[in-house]
């Protein structure tokens, strides 16, 4: 009766600050089997409790606060090592939205789950418990994602400190290996576990992904072998990249997770980069499309390199980038320098500016003989192939010329004057430098010392 009247109220979110207090928290808690380490199998009031003191921790800063003086998070992380096959899906589930809850709205609690209640260790083990029963039940998907969820806040601001974390993180890339690749799990096609995963490997030490990538053996089989090595894992990132690209329907939230975990993962471990590249950026043959015309992959990403939300638009092109090896003109070669501009802007390799790198010289590639053909004709701007055109300066006199040419250094000039556009050159540093008038942008022309007004 008493969590149905506390259920009640707690839909009125008004005073609840004043309503919860310490003594009201502790009945709760106690009503949860939070408020000492209570073994199963739990009650329909346990339940009701759960669910109330997760409306709870969500609605009220002061119980936000409240909680984290009560022995509630060292119990939970201890429920949670108990679990048995008396506990409910539901139970769980609430379990682990509470844990996420305590863990993303106190941060010194991550640290304290983690370091204290060795709650990283704990939790990857209920995850391997219930890894294996995910095939029974699509209510187990929903309890291991807010698993998921909870193992992402304490690994956020982690350090892989001792040997035994280590094993740890490489026992829990391992679980994710199995998620991600087991015929089981993808029949039933969570994208919610499938970002979940994915926002996880993000904040997993780098270190341990080499259990994403596990070596071929008589034991160990796949269709997906490069190197060597067993790709499949990152070939259902890259297939679920492919995915969220073609839901316009929360764009950003949907396929931030994957590409930055594929940028991670590409980023520290030549053998992905390498397998990702191939499937993302394939030898070059088409090149009578613009990059981000068609439905391949490469076009999808590359028409984000211009889109609107910053987080989306760095996070993409910093993961072709990473593919290109960092080398500007093969970035160019791929999304077209009008697609490209922005991110060489921003890192200051504009004007031939190329960074230091720790990749290896050797280029990895060949032009295909397709791209071989057309490549004196390949506008690097739009990144396409364009047929010859005549110059618009052919028949002119001298003369004609230069008129032509101070015509439109003055209507430049007019619109720079009047705010419309900005003229720039490129500065020392790589950057786009804004400049006073017109004629600066011939400094740094190749110019004929006889006569300087010359194209």
């Amino acid at each position: 009766m008493y969590n149905k009247i506390q259920k009640t109220r707690i839909r009125d979110k008004k005073d609840l600050d004043i309503i919860i207090t310490d003594e009201r928290l502790n009945i709760i808690l106690l009503k949860a089997d939070l408020a000492a380490p209570i073994l199963p199998p739990y009650t329909e009031t346990t339940l009701e409790a759960v669910k109330l003191l997760c409306n709870l921790i969500y609605n009220s800063p002061s119980v936000q606060i409240q909680i984290t003086k009560t022995d509630c998070l060292k119990n939970l992380v201890t429920r949670i090592s108990n679990y048995d096959p008396t506990v409910t899906n539901n139970i769980m589930l609430f379990d682990m939205r509470i844990l996420f809850l305590i863990t993303a709205l106190n941060i010194p609690s991550r640290n304290i789950c983690r370091n204290e209640y060795n709650g990283d260790k704990l939790l990857v083990d209920c995850l391997n418990n219930l890894s294996n029963r995910l095939s029974s039940s699509k209510e187990v998907v929903e309890v291991i994602c807010e698993l998921l969820k909870a193992l992402y806040n304490i690994y956020i601001d982690a350090e892989e400190t001792t040997k035994e974390q280590s094993e740890t993180n490489k026992r829990l890339v391992k679980i994710l290996y199995r998620l991600l690749t087991l015929e089981d799990v993808k029949k039933l096609d969570s994208k919610e576990l499938q970002s979940g995963i994915a926002d996880l490997l993000v904040v997993i030490p780098y270190t341990s992904h080499g259990s994403l990538v596990p070596r071929i053996s008589p034991e160990n089989k796949s269709s997906e072998v490069f190197e060597d090595s067993d790709m499949s894992a990152i070939w259902e990132l890259v297939k679920y990249l492919n995915e969220c690209l073609n839901s316009r329907e929360n764009l950003v939230k949907n396929t931030l997770p994957a590409v930055s975990a594929l940028l991670k993962l590409a980023k520290n471990n030549r053998c992905i980069r390498k397998y990702a590249r191939l499937k993302v950026l394939p030898p070059l043959k088409d090149v009578m499309k613009r990059p981000e015309e068609g439905t391949t992959l490469r076009a999808k990403l590359c028409k984000l390199l211009t889109f609107p939300i910053m987080e989306l638009r760095v996070a993409i092109s910093e993961f072709l980038f990473v593919l290109c090896k960092k080398n500007v003109g093969r970035m160019i070669k791929y999304t077209g320098f009008g697609n490209a501009a922005g991110m060489l802007a921003n890192k200051g390799l504009l004007g031939g500016n190329q960074p230091e790198t720790n990749y290896s010289s050797e280029s990895g590639e060949s032009d295909t003989e397709e791209y071989a053909k057309y490549k004196e004709n390949i506008n690097p701007v739009t990144g396409c192939y364009e047929n010859p055109k005549p110059s618009p300066l052919e028949g002119m006199t001298e003369e004609q010329k230069e008129y032509e040419a101070m015509k439109l250094v003055n209507l430049v000039n007019k619109l720079s004057c009047d705010g419309i556009i900005k003229p720039c050159t490129v500065g020392e540093d790589g950057k786009p430098k804004p400049i006073e008038h017109v004629f600066e942008l011939q400094k740094g022309l190749n110019l004929p010392k006889n006569d300087s007004d010359e194209d």
